[in-house]
């Protein structure tokens, strides 16, 4: 009985130690991170990311695409990059996979933009765009006749009391589509 009893106490103090030193490793407050980071232990892995990170994510993404018939555009049509989430997503959300690929495609094609000063060429052979284009040609049901569409990222920021400002980041060229990408994405 003695034995458990350390064992227990054993365990829920590594436990206990390992919780407080992980919470005080994500607060924004840097002020712990030196201690945790010495000694022989090193309770603090480099790198060190926080919960929110340095700068959080304060604005929206929209990505909204059209389709162009024979040289005559569609209106543009969004899509949902982030859709709601069901109530037990704070402990199970598998879902959430495909949206944050669609999210982390559209930061890698801002990054690329901006970092090219818009040289479209590097733009459209980087790995975001070439996922983005092959999941609107793949994926998103088209018009019927349809043999182009295009895409265009814009940026909302929300902010309380003000109305919704919507900037315009990113619009691509011209995507052909294959005869048969309108009936295959419709059927999906």
């Amino acid at each position: 009985m003695n034995g458990q009893r350390v064992v227990y106490s054993a365990v829920s103090t590594g436990l206990a130690a390992w919780l407080v030193s992980t919470v005080a490793g994500q607060l924004p407050d840097q002020r712990f991170d030196r201690l945790l980071a010495r000694g022989p232990f090193r309770l603090l892995p480099a790198p060190n990311w926080r919960f929110f990170g340095p700068n959080p994510g304060v604005d929206d993404a929209h990505l909204l695409y059209r389709d162009i018939t024979a040289g005559t555009a569609a209106p543009w049509k969004e899509i949902e990059v982030t859709p709601d989430r069901p109530w037990y997503a704070l402990a199970w959300n598998a879902g959430n996979r495909a949206p944050k690929v669609l999210l982390d495609t559209l930061q890698v094609i801002i990054k690329v933009s901006n970092d090219s000063c818009a040289d479209m060429v590097r733009i459209t052979s980087s790995p975001g765009y070439l996922i983005l284009r092959d999941y609107l040609t793949t994926r998103i049901p088209h018009d019927p006749g349809a043999d182009h569409t295009q895409f265009m990222l814009l940026r909302g920021h929300p902010e309380r009391g003000q109305p919704y400002a919507v900037e315009p980041l990113f619009a691509s060229r011209h995507i052909p589509l294959r005869p048969d990408s309108s009936a295959a994405a419709a059927a999906r």
